[in-house]
């Protein structure tokens, strides 16, 4: 019986550990927005990344089984599974602590990901759209003086080249590679990649 405990232990484990590497691969897909990586990957759908999603379900799952085992034993044998006797989602009819936990988990999950202020003021909130390309990489394609304004060419969500007007700090050469770093009024702001010049 004993063993059979352990093996049952060591496969929660495993989804925990399975849950966990799935939301860092999640994270480390979605850090360029709009890519394919967060697209087929991190399969985004807003702000939420689904698969982060599912790794928090796993990690709750994993961890309300080995909190409270998914079988227990009634006189010897198998018996019935453990009710939880916390509330709705919790002691509901067939209802388990693991369940329950899973639903959590992915709750705050997802409200991790979403701008709450934007759901509430029903998207009122004064959001720069611009924001979502920094750390994006791109190249100059007219020279931008330090202070003043030229013009980038980066790739958009589906891969297509688009030329985008940008400020700098310092003078930028054509050509010069270079990396969203942050906004200004409604233009991108740029720095060389010491490495890549």
């Amino acid at each position: 019986m004993r063993t059979e405990r352990s093996f049952d232990d060591l496969t929660y484990a495993g989804l925990v550990a399975l849950g966990i590497a799935c939301i860092v691969i999640a994270r480390w897909a979605s850090r360029r927005r709009g890519s394919r990586l967060d697209s087929f990957v991190a399969l985004r759908v807003g702000d939420v990344l689904v698969t982060e999603v599912i790794g928090a379900m796993l990690v709750g799952y994993g961890l309300g089984s080995l909190v409270a085992p998914d079988e227990g034993l009634v006189g010897g044998q198998r018996g019935p599974r453990p009710v939880g006797r916390i509330g709705l989602f919790f002691g509901g009819p067939g209802a388990t602590i693991q369940f329950g936990l899973a639903l959590a988990f992915a709750a705050i999950a997802i409200l991790i990901r979403i701008d709450i202020r934007d759901v509430l003021l029903g998207g009122r909130t004064t959001r720069n759209p611009l924001t979502m390309y920094v750390g994006w990489d791109a190249r100059v394609i007219a020279k931008i003086p330090a202070g003043g304004y030229g013009e980038i060419a980066m790739h958009d969500a589906n891969g297509n080249i688009m030329p985008v007007s940008a400020t700098a700090d310092v003078d930028i050469a054509e050509g010069t590679t270079v990396r969203v770093v942050g906004t200004k009024n409604l233009n991108l702001v740029v720095a060389p990649e010491p490495w890549r010049t």
